[in-house]
């Protein structure tokens, strides 16, 4: 990491060397921005960069104040979702001002300085992201996803479309998007003050407070929840192959500290912590996460696809910490089915007041990176004072050494006279901007584009797997007769990459004539392809599939793929087909048959065939048994009776006193359940060893039920040693002692109490 030194390009970019040329490029306002009432000057904060890297502004006040997040349209423009500087703090007060807006700027010469501008959208309510797909803006604007189109090309949007709603907000940065998958469909991300999308086809989400990572087509059909789990999912990016990675705001907050995250996300997974009910499958398998960071307030991610930077840092992520005013560099380290990563510093700002918000990649490989200002206040902890006098701006990263390529967005293509072969060629061009265009394009062709697609996609023909990969994943979006096939022949592929591209793309077209190869991938050496396999399996929900996947279980699966498998086995939802499987002898098939069998239909299975896993030796297979049981209140009153005869039944052996103790576990919070020990622990009638195995059970729970803790009280004057020495056990470390008390001191001085009995008090 070294100091800024001085750009070596030519043009209007200024160079951010010290304070003393920072000073100097200062920049003046007139007129009041948001709480200021006098001019403003602009100051670039301190930067620094990674060795053999620049910084130079690319757009600053007065052309733009307090940019927040931006996309690229196809010629170059930039397109900021921008802030008025106001901390609005109620849906009401938002949508009477209807403050903030979208920012068209335009690089007219061509030297890496936006110098035109024009506001695109005005008056919207909270803009966060933005994605150019098809012709016009995608944009994140709750409680809509709309879009936004220039018919007329005059730099304002005269079209308004909302594309799927709605997402309740109160004026914090809690919903962002959307970004386009290699898929086809579009992401986007927040949901902890409330949603409930519906799809123009009549799809739903259902409602919830649990935010969440969420899919649609283009169009808004076909809406659907792909995670849950975190306060705040951020930014959205995707490996090669087509897996969502995001950041996240307040993943968990275990040890009373706050975590922010870097999420691999398992398909329709559930983070560690949940905030909010959600409405996904429980499998039981948790979405780790990928880097657990501190209060960073994690904001833009990005995935590097260029060559400008050098190859080491091709498909690395890039990650604004807002808090920490810095960008954190990201390597995903492939780790089976999943991902570790390691990260380190790629810039920062000794300026507290230096916010990074976003970042994304230009057509000729540079950064740009938006810093926001010092506005924000509302819901950032780390930012207790607005600032609107602190101006943001955008700043674009180059290699020094870098190469950059002639005509990064194919501007000198004559792309109206080029063949669908020709388009399909373009597929293996080296500048990301001139493939995603030719994809675009091929994928409006449909029938056309098809043979030189299939073409490219094999591996007889095309020796780049990248190549083959990309035509994959184009072919898959035709939807035309035939792609079956050839994405059936490509789960044979040889490279990995293009074998987990072709699995995912026959789960997203739900292709029935694909179970057998699928099932067959289930063994593939490559443990994502394994995992994706799975998950495709799901999605079409054929039947046929329940045995090879329960067959693909090994008792040391990763937690990733035993998700995947779960997470198809009850997409697939038949419960009576998982039935054989909670018979047979091998425990992970048992443990997986009770957790999809009660979540597919919690009636399909029933207390017998239950209760004898509660008596398990493996706690797999208890906890399995205890969750299900306490899940039940139509069980009670038969759970309640076998936990009394267990009690009365004076050859108490082990197994019965573990049952026992797995019972009070599952209804540890079940007041009536409570009650009852309270009667069963001060009936005199009850035997000694029956009320020592319940206060011993009850030691296991974290408290002392308020219900219980009367009673457990009065055994401290019991006449039996052994029932004085578990209440008094019990209730000096519960939350109830103070209660007790004076009870306690007595027995501490009581002459001729037993010594550990008064050691305890004491």
């Amino acid at each position: 990491m070294k100091a800024l030194t001085p750009a070596p390009h030519a043009g209007k970019r200024k160079n951010l060397t010290s304070l003393s040329a920072l000073a100097a490029s200062g920049l003046v306002l007139g007129g009041a921005i948001g709480a200021a009432g006098k001019d403003i000057t602009f100051q670039p904060p301190p930067l620094k960069v990674r060795e053999g890297f620049e910084v130079t502004l690319a757009a600053a006040p007065p052309l733009l104040k307090y940019p927040m997040m931006a996309c690229l349209d196809d010629q170059g423009r930039l397109y900021v979702a921008e802030s008025d500087g106001r901390n609005l703090t109620t849906r009401k007060e938002i949508e009477k001002e209807l403050p903030r807006f979208v920012r068209r700027l335009t690089d007219t010469d061509g030297d890496g300085v936006f110098d035109q501008s024009t506001i695109f959208a005005d008056r919207m309510t909270m803009p966060e992201g933005g994605l150019w797909h098809n012709g016009a803006l995608y944009i994140v604007s709750a409680p809509y996803l709309w879009r936004l189109e220039d018919t007329d090309d005059d730099g304002v949007a005269d079209k308004r479309e909302k594309i799927i709603g709605e997402m309740e907000f109160d004026g914090r940065a809690n919903q962002h998007g959307p970004y386009l998958g290699p898929n086809g469909r579009l992401y986007f991300s927040g949901g902890h003050f409330g949603y409930q999308f519906t799809g123009p086809d009549g799809s739903r989400t259902g409602q919830s407070r649990a935010g969440g990572i969420f899919s649609c087509r283009p169009d808004g059909s076909d809406v659907r929840i792909d995670g849950q789990g975190p306060i705040n999912p951020v930014d959205i990016a995707f490996t090669r192959e087509g897996e969502v990675i995001s950041t996240a705001a307040i993943y968990d907050s275990f040890g009373g500290k706050r975590h922010d995250a870097l999420i691999h996300w398992f398909p329709r997974g559930l983070t560690q912590r949940l905030y909010g009910q959600p409405l996904l499958p429980e499998t039981g398998h948790r979405v780790p996460a990928t880097i657990r960071w501190g209060q960073v307030a994690p904001a833009g991610l990005m995935r590097y696809r260029g060559m400008q930077f050098g190859g080491d840092y091709r498909d690395t992520l890039f990650a604004c910490h807002f808090n920490s005013n810095r960008v954190r560099h990201i390597r995903l380290i492939s780790d089976g089915a999943t991902f570790t990563a390691g990260d380190g510093d790629f810039l920062t700002s000794s300026s507290r007041d230096f916010h990074p918000t976003d970042i994304l990649e230009d057509a000729d490989g540079s950064l740009l990176l938006l810093d926001t200002g010092g506005w924000l206040s509302w819901g950032c902890p780390h930012s207790k004072a607005a600032k609107p006098e602190i101006l943001g701006a955008i700043y674009r990263i180059r290699r020094r050494e870098g190469s950059f390529p002639t005509d990064p967005r194919g501007a000198k293509i004559r792309w109206d006279q080029l063949t669908a072969t020709n388009l399909a060629r373009l597929l293996g061009d080296p500048r990301p901007a001139v493939r995603d265009r030719a994809q675009a394009q091929l994928i409006a062709l449909r029938e056309s584009a098809f043979e030189p697609l299939a073409q490219l996609r094999s591996p007889n023909l095309t020796r780049d797997a990248d190549v083959r990969r990309r035509a994959v994943f184009t072919i898959s979006q035709l939807s035309v007769p035939g792609v079956s096939k050839q994405l059936r022949s490509s789960l044979e592929d040889p490279a990995v990459e293009v074998r987990r591209a072709a699995a995912r793309s026959l789960g997203e077209l739900r292709v029935g004539e694909a179970v057998p190869i699928l099932a067959e991938a289930l063994t593939d050496q490559d443990a994502a392809v394994r995992r994706v396999a799975a998950t495709a399996l799901g999605r079409i929900g054929d039947r046929k599939a329940i045995g090879f996947l329960f067959r693909s279980l090994r008792a040391d699966s990763q937690a990733a793929f035993q998700h995947a498998v779960r997470l198809a086995l009850i997409e697939i939802g038949d419960a009576e087909g998982c039935l054989p499987w909670l018979k047979d002898p091998t425990p992970h098939h048992q443990a997986t048959a009770l957790r999809v069998m009660e979540q597919i239909d919690p009636k399909s299975l029933e207390l017998g065939t239950v209760v004898p896993f509660l008596r398990s030796a493996l706690p797999v297979l208890r906890n399995e048994a205890r969750r299900i049981v306490a899940g039940r209140p139509d069980w009670k009153g038969s759970v309640f009776s076998l936990f009394r005869e267990l009690l009365a039944d004076e050859q108490q052996d082990p197994s019965s006193a573990q049952l026992t103790e797995e019972i009070m576990m599952g209804f540890a919070t079940d007041e009536e359940f409570h009650r009852m020990l309270a009667r069963l622990l001060t009936d005199q009638a009850a035997s000694e060893s029956s009320r020592h195995l319940l206060l011993s059970c009850l030691g296991y729970l974290e408290q002392l039920p308020a219900d219980t803790a009367p009673a457990v009280g009065s055994l401290l004057e019991s006449p039996s040693r052994k029932l004085r020495g578990e209440a008094i056990r019990l209730v000096v470390n519960s939350n109830s002692y103070s209660r007790f008390q004076k009870a306690v001191e007595a027995m501490a001085i009581k002459p001729g109490e037993h010594p550990l009995i008064r050691a305890t008090a004491l």
